[in-house]
């Protein structure tokens, strides 16, 4: 099959596009016309300074952040472009975005065009890591107010604001203040026609739902997320809905739908590499472990590391962490995990990253217990474990081994587990498959066997979760 070569877009055409950036031109746009930024001479960028934007950008999205800071270095202090370019650079702490913030609101007009979620599901964790400002927002509401009236329109702010809060609550695990406040903002961006912040509100709504047992339907919820969003800049958000669908599907235990996705659609951190993905290759993280590829997780995380670091990503850097004391502790590397999980629960502790760590239930529970069985146990892990419990007890799926097809059943077999989730007996399975019972209990000794339990409610429950059933 012959290669097809994308032509490269003039200066002039691309800085066109950048006036309408975060209106009708996005980040996964400004991804798509790389080649054409850097195909732009010297003499073409004096032409069209704007474009030095999308160069930038592109700097970031491939984590060439030595590059990024070359470019920034070669722009005159203080100019618009440099500051603006700032706000939504990774290596920029939160103490430097306040002061830029405040130096733009003083000597320009507002943006309103600064998306600071990037298409992701999160607002504090969006471009940049603001997880940590969440004690700022209610202590210094003024600033934190005025800041955004300056990025975002000031009609739509306070529901931006309540936004930010929720996820800080969510993250405490202060879910019914976070839950009041979700509920108001998704009717805000509604009404407002805020598609990308709606995105935010719909998965942090999810979120909340799941801490209170609730079974989401990932298709029937995702396709609702799809039909608010479509109506405005649907390809910025496509990529990551896609991967937010997996998240509710690995709660549901629908292993097909995850297979399908880490085979047809996840990322290819190798071949085309985007700091864009990150939310993604978190995703794809967990497509790993339940697929019990411990290489590739550990390969992925040390490829992310790095650039989480330079990038001062704290929440990234705790689930990182966390999915790979997890992954250790899976494949029986005790003390790997150990000193995983001790960076994840150091964050966690100091940032208060409590629902990060208890999301991931079942699989953290068993960590959990090692852990506090051989360090002992403390008040901060005594919570985490009731919060983590709750969530194994009410997703018993999420995170489960996919069942491994080298396992085979007869047909025989097969039957005979559909007629005990019936709760028919060892005599009436006699009778319904016309054999004997000593029969019936070589198929039930068998199945137990390949299924690794030694009774019927456990074999139709493990048959159930590897979705034999």
């Amino acid at each position: 099959m012959k290669e097809t070569v994308k032509e490269t877009v003039g200066a002039k055409e691309l800085s066109e596009r950048l006036k309408n950036f975060a209106i009708d031109y996005f980040l996964i746009d400004v991804r798509n016309d790389k080649e054409s930024y850097f195909a732009i001479t010297p003499e073409e960028l004096k032409e069209a300074p704007r474009c030095i934007n999308g160069i930038f950008l592109n700097y970031v999205m491939d984590g060439a952040f030595d590059k990024a800071d070359e470019l920034l270095a070669s722009l005159e202090d203080n100019s618009f472009a440099k500051l603006a370019m700032l706000l939504v650079y990774p290596k920029t702490t939160e103490s430097r975005f306040l002061g830029i913030a405040k130096y733009l609101r003083e000597h320009y007009p507002p943006i309103h065009q600064v998306v600071l979620t990037a298409g992701r599901p999160f607002l504090l964790n969006g471009v940049q890591d603001f997880t940590r400002l969440g004690f700022f927002l209610k202590k210094r509401k003024d600033i934190a107010i005025a800041n955004l009236e300056f990025l975002y329109e000031p009609s739509i702010v306070p529901a931006i604001y309540n936004l930010c809060l929720a996820e800080y609550y969510y993250q405490q695990n202060n879910i019914i203040e976070a839950e009041v406040l979700v509920s108001r903002t998704i009717k805000e961006f509604d009404k407002a026609s805020q598609s990308r912040l709606l995105f935010v509100a719909l998965f942090l709504q999810s979120k909340i739902l799941l801490t209170h047992g609730k079974i989401v339907n990932y298709e029937s919820y995702i396709k609702n997320i799809r039909k608010f969003v479509r109506k405005e800049g649907e390809q910025e958000f496509s990529y990551n809905i896609d991967a937010a669908e997996v998240i509710t599907a690995l709660y549901g235990g629908n292993t097909e739908f995850v297979n399908k996705w880490l085979n047809k659609k996840a990322p290819d951190e190798f071949a085309n590499f985007c700091m864009l993905d990150l939310y993604r290759y978190m995703v794809k993280m967990r497509c790993y472990i339940v697929s019990e590829k411990y290489a590739a997780v550990i390969a992925l995380a040390e490829k992310l590391r790095p650039l989480l670091e330079i990038g001062n990503r704290r929440m990234d850097l705790c689930e990182l962490d966390l999915l790979l004391a997890i992954c250790f502790f899976r494949s029986g590397e005790k003390e790997l995990a150990f000193e995983a999980f001790e960076h994840a629960l150091k964050a966690a502790r100091r940032y208060k990253y409590y629902r990060l760590i208890a999301d991931e239930g079942e699989s953290v529970v068993h960590l959990l217990a090692s852990y506090i069985k051989a360090k002992g146990k403390t008040p901060f892990l005594k919570m985490l474990m009731q919060m983590t419990r709750n969530m194994a007890i009410y997703h018993p799926f999420y995170l489960k081994a996919i069942y491994k097809k080298s396992v085979l059943f007869t047909a025989t077999e097969m039957n005979v587990l559909r007629l005990l989730e019936q709760g028919k007996s060892p005599d009436e399975i006699c009778e319904y498959l016309l054999i004997t019972i000593n029969t019936t209990k070589f198929h039930l000794k068998q199945i137990y066997k390949k299924l690794g339990v030694n009774s019927a409610h456990n074999a139709v429950w493990q048959a159930r979760v590897l979705g034999l059933l």
